[in-house]
């Protein structure tokens, strides 16, 4: 069975912790995703995710992607997204994270083939270094689909890196939005390239972030791929307050179940 976890604010993080640990299920922290909170350290705010993430696993931390471009022709632009991420990785690493997940932020507007071939060498370019800082810790970075219509964009990314600790992550309720392919199309093309999954509903127009069964997604046909071709990526409930989180880990739960009867 995949392992489960859910996505937490740091306003709910004592509250989500004691429920993760009563389902013994994982956490993802989104506190240092944000720009505000790594422009300026916060040590207290560390210190009580350590506090509250004591013999919880597994951990997972999701990077900045607030205005970030790291496939920028700019030096400039690049750099401070690359000064955002070690940030965030150095609280990842502290926070004991065996994952770290990290927006592709591909444009599929610009329909130019040269920016797609050029997107995915800089995107190595600049994910490679930080694969190594990474590895070097143990975490897994794990790109996640945004805008994207298909799985290619993550797909050749990940196989031109070629790097034990750079992955693809993928989020079905992006895909809802975005992407006329259901999310078991996604799954069976990334494969064993797929380390983790954000899950969350929609009526697929808006990035709504209900819980899982109050949309259009087909949870069944989703986790039936998971199963069959990524059982070892980590499924977390990615919604926007716990009580949502919670519903979503219980139907996942009895989903599973169900499928594996």
């Amino acid at each position: 069975m995949p392992e489960l976890a859910l996505n937490v604010l740091d306003s709910e993080l004592n509250q989500a912790a004691a429920f993760a640990r009563s389902e013994g299920v994982g956490l993802e922290v989104t506190a240092f995703a944000f720009p505000w909170q790594l422009a300026e350290y916060d040590a207290d705010i560390m210190a009580r995710h350590i506090r509250a993430l004591e013999g919880i696993a597994p951990i997972a931390s999701h990077g900045p992607f607030l205005d970030l471009a790291a496939t920028s022709r700019d030096p400039a632009i690049t750099a401070i997204c690359e000064q955002r991420h070690r940030q965030s990785l150095e609280a990842a690493f502290q926070l004991k994270a065996t994952t770290y997940v990290a927006h592709t932020n591909f444009n599929p507007v610009i329909r130019q083939e040269d920016y797609r071939r050029d997107f995915v060498r800089r995107l190595c370019d600049f994910w490679l270094p930080l694969a190594d800082m990474a590895g070097q810790q143990d975490v897994t970075i794990v790109l996640e689909n945004l805008w994207e219509e298909g799985p290619e964009i993550q797909q050749q990314s990940v196989d031109m890196a070629n790097h034990p600790y750079l992955r693809a992550s993928f989020d079905n309720g992006h895909a809802l939005v975005f992407s006329s392919r259901p999310a078991s199309d996604w799954i069976k093309a990334l494969g064993d390239s797929l380390a983790h999954l954000h899950l969350h509903d929609n009526n697929g127009e808006q990035d709504e972030h209900l819980p899982v069964g109050q949309g259009v997604e087909n949870w069944s046909d989703l986790l039936e791929a998971v199963l069959r071709y990524a059982p070892n990526a980590l499924l977390v409930a990615e919604s926007d307050e716990l009580e949502s989180n919670k519903s979503s880990i219980r139907r996942l739960q009895s989903e599973l179940a169900a499928i594996t009867e």
